[in-house]
């Protein structure tokens, strides 16, 4: 069997999850290609170098680029902070290296723009972690819509709410830094929303809204009374069209004390599905009249864990993105409209970069630094 051998860039939290589906796919599924996670890229390898070798890992290197010269790895699986993601994928084109990386593309647009013109110039094999598409309620929701089980799709209202960034205890780190994150709850959970839009409806013809910063400050670390200034919104609200006609409002918290949730609701002519898609993997269908048949299942559900083998929700929309990405690089894509593409986060991105410079100009207007 071919084995395709990946370098994993980061090894925090999200770079653990990629790690743990990587390890379990030739356990659970029949695969064409074996993945092997061959050389892990981290600031600080001395530190990590025992565990990395426990897990796995050939080698234990500190750049992308020592990782890029490597004839034996054929993949970049980027997990690093959003600023440095222009760099790492820069490096995986010099070495000529497949790249699966994490959302969103970079931390600013006109970055992930230039970007994109370097990865169609060469024209690697690409994947961005867009990975709910991959959650079987969006995989339901995309099916039912199209065959038409609540008739014609008028409007879609989403609400993604987080907790974790509401106590201005918790320290400082790059995801709360406009200079490595681009953005708080917009860029780290607007992308995603947008791209549920897009994937089930098409392409978005007009995005407006407005973000807020409500902690300003926070601890430099734990236990520490000295205070740094946060410059990215934690709470967005964002209204769209579709080209289709589809129209809604999306909100983004990651203040949501209470109300942790991921709520959709999706209204047609003939009824509406709503989901929670942090508790539910089958959508709760409402028709005006009657029943209805039972609702045509996707036959790319298969790309995830079976029941016996879930690693939860979360963890099994990661498995079943790897694993898309592993049966493209194989040569035997069946779904070659489900899988996002760094060019699907940077058209989010554009819509998200505007409601950022927007927000941006009412603030200073607001406080007399700029007259309207």
């Amino acid at each position: 069997m071919k084995s395709i051998h990946f370098a994993v860039l980061g090894f925090g939290n999200i770079a653990k999850t990629h790690i743990t589906a990587l390890r379990a796919l030739p356990v659970v599924k029949r695969l064409p290609a074996l993945p092997v996670l061959d050389t892990l890229v981290t600031r600080n390898p001395d530190r990590h170098r025992l565990q990395a070798e426990a897990i796995g890992f050939r080698r234990t290197v500190s750049s992308a680029a020592e990782a890029a010269g490597d004839g034996r790895v054929d993949v970049f699986d980027i997990c690093t902070p959003n600023a440095v993601h222009y760099d790492d994928v820069m490096s995986a084109l010099g070495g000529g290296k497949s790249i699966y990386c994490e959302k969103p593309v970079t931390d600013r647009y006109d970055r992930s723009r230039r970007l994109l013109e370097e990865i169609e110039k060469a024209n690697p094999a690409e994947q961005l972690a867009f990975t709910f598409r991959y959650h079987p309620a969006v995989m339901r929701i995309r099916e039912w819509v199209r065959a038409g089980v609540i008739g014609e799709p008028l409007q879609c209202n989403i609400s993604y709410r987080r907790s974790g960034y509401l106590d201005p205890e918790r320290p400082v780190s790059w995801r709360v830094q406009s200079g490595l994150s681009g953005g708080g709850a917009i860029s780290d959970l607007g992308v995603h929303v947008l791209d549920l839009i897009r994937h089930w409806f098409g392409e978005l013809s007009d995005v407006s809204g407005i973000a807020r910063t409500y902690v300003k400050e926070r601890a430099a670390e734990a236990g520490s009374d000295r205070r740094v200034a946060v410059d990215v919104d934690d709470w967005a609200m964002m209204h769209y069209e579709t080209a289709s006609g589809v129209s809604g409002a999306l909100e983004v918290s990651r203040i949501a004390l209470g109300s942790d949730a991921y709520e959709i609701r999706v209204v047609g002519t003939r009824g509406s599905l709503t989901c929670d898609l942090e508790r539910q993997t089958v959508p709760d269908i409402h028709l005006l009249k009657g029943g209805s048949a039972a609702p045509p299942q996707p036959d790319a559900l298969e790309l995830l864990p079976g029941e016996k083998a879930t690693m939860g929700i979360a963890v099994d929309a990661h498995f079943a993105a790897l694993h898309h990405f592993l049966l493209r690089l194989a040569g035997e894509d069946r779904w070659p409209d489900l899988a996002p593409h760094i060019r699907d986060g940077v058209t989010v991105e554009y819509w998200i970069e505007r409601i950022l410079a927007a927000s941006k100009r009412n603030d200073a207007a607001e406080t007399g630094g700029e007259r309207t």
